[in-house]
């Protein structure tokens, strides 16, 4: 008797106990079979608050919003990848990438950067984890698409010989916001929540979280061009602002570009012909590449079944 009553005391106890903790997790999100929770939500949350410290100024509401958003993401990436290869880690490339983003954050070594990591419940395994995703990613489109990518070397060629018997050029300093709108979505209210998130928290932590370029990683920095390599429909666009401005969102393929111009000059011309050449091919394989990655993400997402509760 004394057994079956500890037995019931103990069944009490477990679903008492299960009780409280069901009534804790719950859904949050669901992408195909794949399902996200708050607990999910709230580490991303952290993660998105420790390399992007400046998201505080942001409300509740919003940071929640990016974290849902940026796990919907990472985790339609992750399940297109799977259905090929197994997502591995390249040790070498992800040391780099840390040491890049703990010192951006003025951390002087790995060790510190875990002690920080610790103060917003988070480990380095899960940092690793979503770079490593993202690497992935980037090599599944560079195999997808490297073949397609079609470059005009006489043009670009042209342009350089050109460019090399002016006397002096304009060079500017580029950032950009590559992003993408979803069926449910609109242009005037994506653009408008990437201004109101650029007032709020600045171009370059509002470029780690909307942009679908490489670049975010930078803050969306492209770095100094000259104007003589830019499209004329993105020259036109830059021609329209001042230093510290926006452009309005440009057209591209399977999205929208936003620039910012951060500063201009003019520059004595003394080019090295075959450096500024191989830059400008490096240039144009990541533009199409971008390119690939967004028209890819998109047709992903679309195929997607994604519910959010």
């Amino acid at each position: 008797m004394k057994k079956v009553l500890s037995f019931v005391a103990i069944l009490i106890f477990y679903l008492w106990n299960f009780e409280i903790v069901s009534s804790e997790i719950f859904i949050k999100a669901k992408i195909n079979n794949q399902i996200l929770t708050n607990f999910d939500v709230k580490n991303e949350k952290n993660y998105l608050l420790a390399l992007n410290p400046s998201l505080r100024n942001l409300s509740t509401e919003e940071i929640n919003k990016f974290a849902t958003d940026s796990l919907i993401n990472e985790n339609i990436k992750r399940i297109e990848i799977e259905k090929r290869y197994e997502i591995l880690q390249n040790k070498k490339m992800i040391n780099k990438i840390i040491k890049d983003i703990y010192s951006g954050l003025g951390i002087s070594n790995i060790s510190e950067f875990e002690q920080y990591l610790n103060k917003y419940n988070i480990g380095l395994g899960l940092v690793k984890k979503k770079i490593s995703i993202e690497i992935a990613w980037n090599d599944y489109i560079f195999n997808k698409f490297n073949k397609s990518i079609l470059i005009d070397e006489d043009k670009i060629r042209d342009k350089i010989n050109k460019l090399s018997k002016k006397n002096k050029t304009e060079n500017i300093l580029l950032s950009e916001i590559i992003f993408t709108i979803n069926d449910n979505e609109s242009l005037e209210i994506k653009f408008n929540n990437i201004k109101d998130s650029i007032n709020k928290i600045g171009f370059e932590e509002t470029a780690k979280i909307y942009s679908v370029s490489d670049s975010k990683k930078n803050g969306g920095k492209i770095g100094w061009v000259y104007k003589t390599q830019l499209s004329k429909k993105i020259l036109n666009a830059i021609e329209k602002i001042d230093v510290g401005q926006l452009t309005e969102p440009i057209t591209t393929p399977g999205g929208f570009i936003l620039l910012k111009l951060n500063d201009k000059k003019d520059e004595i011309l003394n080019i090295d012909e075959e450096e500024q050449f191989k830059k400008a091919i490096n240039f144009e394989k990541n533009r199409q590449l971008t390119v690939y990655s967004t028209l890819q993400y998109k047709r992903v997402y679309n195929k997607s079944i994604i519910n959010e509760f």
